[in-house]
């Protein structure tokens, strides 16, 4: 498929934005820090980047906003999905122009009770026929209100130009089956950082996860310990930060992702309205969540 380089870690990065509301490019050094830890690449748009808050125009501004600053060792994918077939083709070929290399789209549910596993896969295929870069279904059920399931996901898949998924169901035990009826050339993303290591031994290649914004050295070197059959050390650096993507997972969403990077030194603004910013009463306990995960600089720990 060529498209194995989407095996790896890919936090799905937050959309910055200046105090009156405008987008701005992504924090000085941001990308560079993700970089430097060894992730593969990022995801803009996706559900962490406040996707559904953006204007068609915005979208692409955003895109190239992160395109313009990306350092050489890292992929740029880019969330593309709509609630129409015709324009989620438009948004992929549109993202593509603006130098993303593959393609995030979740599933379509407004008329969900009308989507049947035929009408999804007569999408899905749609898109990647007409998409010049490969393509990542994203089954997210919090978002889309169903969970499209291991019998939908294998078939969905069987287009040459649908490399993957990226499941955030939180279903590990589905990966195996996916995994076996799938190949090994069709890629696997799991949507937790905190469950990394369980995802990988049950068959994962890699995740985009939120996670890996705040931790990008311990999610990177998760999965390169797993790689390397270093499990006494993946687990370690599991253990270490999996009370914090809990907390992301949990309720925390986008407003404790955009505190945390805040704190970490690397501010990306407040959420755009209506969704609020993280309450004051918890910045204490995201700040303890932080620094337990050996993750906030000393300067800033004080």
């Amino acid at each position: 498929m060529g498209a194995r380089w989407l095996a790896g870690i890919f936090p799905p990065i937050a959309t910055a934005f200046a105090l009156e509301g405008a987008l701005r490019p992504p924090p000085a050094g941001f990308l560079e820090f993700l970089s430097d830890a060894g992730l593969d690449g990022v995801v803009a748009l996706g559900s962490n980047g406040e996707a559904a808050q953006l204007t068609e125009a915005e979208r692409l501004q955003a895109i190239g906003n992160v395109r313009s600053t990306l350092p050489p060792l890292l992929r740029l994918i880019a969330g593309t999905g709509a609630e129409s077939t015709r324009a989620t083709i438009e948004r992929t070929r549109a993202a593509a122009a603006e130098g993303a290399e593959a393609a995030l789209v979740i599933a379509p549910s407004y008329f969900r009770r009308q989507l049947t596993v035929e009408a999804l896969r007569a999408h899905y295929h749609a898109v990647a026929e007409a998409s010049p870069i490969p393509i990542l279904i994203y089954n997210v059920p919090v978002h889309m209100g169903y969970d499209l399931g291991a019998d939908w996901i294998v078939r969905l898949a069987g287009h040459a130009n649908i490399a993957g998924i990226k499941d955030s169901s939180g279903d590990i035990a589905r990966l195996p089956r996916l995994r076996e009826q799938l190949g090994t050339d069709f890629i696997l993303l799991a949507g937790a950082g905190e469950k990394l290591l369980d995802a990988l031994d049950a068959g994962a290649d890699g995740a985009i996860a939120a996670l890996a914004n705040l931790a990008p050295h311990a999610s990177a070197g998760i999965r390169k310990a797993w790689r390397e059959h270093h499990l006494d050390q993946a687990r370690q650096l599991q253990r270490t930060i999996a009370p914090l993507g809990e907390a992301l997972s949990g309720g925390y969403g986008v407003p404790g992702l955009k505190a945390g990077l805040r704190l970490l030194g690397y501010d990306h603004g407040d959420p755009r309205l209506p969704l609020p910013p993280l309450l004051a009463t918890e910045l204490p306990t995201l700040r303890r969540l932080l620094e337990d995960a050996k993750l906030m600089p000393r300067a800033l720990a004080s």
